[in-house]
């Protein structure tokens, strides 16, 4: 085809050529901008997504029952407050033995949670190509909430049991203050043989007071009271060698009575004034680890109850 025509007619057939060309490479452009892994392709990740999700689902479901134990865990930690303002320490120790219990399930329950969320299929390296991204986020969301439970049961252990080691301690103090006062007054009124007795109970008092204060030194500065405990051993050691080298002596004024008399005053000399500083501090360091512990219960029911509600899952879960 020649002439004006025939050029005309070939321009056309040339332009049409072009568009095709074009629409093609546009599609081609969509095509690879909507890439796996987005909602825009869907279909990429059906099948990812159809694997994970009974496995992601049942998991997510036992969130709310965690979150229950979570929060009698916290109820625990505030009987535990309530005794130890009563001074109630049989309470106290069911209520921490309890706790520690639970703590440990709790963790138990999310580390198994944890490994299967860990196992299910189309996790891990790749997974953006397989999973869609509200599978991915909602994968986020639980592994996030499991992991604000790790501390909990260590802190729970650490912390409350350092809080009954202290209640426990305060009590043994007044007790040896008052076993030392009655062997004190037993000797002044001759009756020796009693004297060393209670003497006896002194010691055995210290020396559980001396276990417990291991177990504080974990978590607390115990210089203060192992300086106290060193000061009353060596007074009640004082008193007993005086009370032995009287009923030694028959009744007469020796050397080794003397001594003793001389020895008994210095101890008695370095004593702090009393125990109720003591004790004060020893209560205060109680009621800082319980509330650690609550604190760090809340934390992580917050954390968990917050998942709970992104996932729109029912709260309503009471502890098992």
């Amino acid at each position: 085809m020649k002439g004006p025509v025939g050029r005309a007619v070939l321009a056309i057939a040339w332009l049409l050529v072009a568009i095709v060309i074009s629409l093609g490479a546009a599609g081609i452009v969509t095509g690879m901008a909507h890439e796996p892994g987005t909602p825009a392709r869907a279909e990429l990740t059906y099948a990812g997504d159809a694997a994970i999700e009974p496995g992601l689902a049942g998991i997510e479901s036992e969130l709310p029952a965690l979150s229950g134990d979570l929060r009698r865990l916290s109820d625990l930690g505030r009987g535990a407050l309530s005794a130890l303002i009563a001074m109630d320490t049989e309470a106290l120790d069911e209520r921490v033995a309890e706790g520690e219990r639970l703590a440990l399930a709790i963790q138990l329950r999310a580390n198994d949670l944890g490994a299967r969320l860990d196992a299910l299929p189309g996790i891990g390296p790749g997974a953006e190509l397989t999973l869609a991204p509200e599978i991915r986020r909602r994968h986020a969301v639980v592994t996030a909430a499991l992991g604000s439970t790790d501390q909990i049961a260590p802190a729970w252990s650490r912390l409350a049991t350092s809080a009954l080691a202290a209640t426990s301690v305060s009590v043994l103090l007044t007790d040896h203050d008052t076993s030392t006062a009655a062997a004190a007054a037993d000797g002044r009124a001759g009756r020796y043989a009693e004297a060393l007795a209670k003497l006896d109970e002194s010691d055995a008092l210290l020396e559980r007071a001396r276990g417990l204060r291991d177990n504080l030194a974990a978590t607390v500065d115990v210089a203060t009271l192992t300086t106290w405990l060193d000061l009353n051993a060596d007074y009640d050691a004082a008193l007993r060698t005086l009370y032995q080298a009287i009923v030694d002596a028959d009744g007469r004024v020796t050397d080794d009575v003397r001594a003793a008399f001389d020895a008994e005053a210095e101890a008695r000399e370095r004593l702090p004034e009393d125990t109720r500083a003591l004790v004060i501090i020893l209560l205060d360091i109680a009621r800082e680890g319980l509330n650690g512990a609550v604190i760090a219960i809340e934390e992580a029911r917050g954390e968990l109850d917050s998942a709970i509600g992104d996932l729109g899952l029912d709260a309503a879960v009471e502890a098992r």
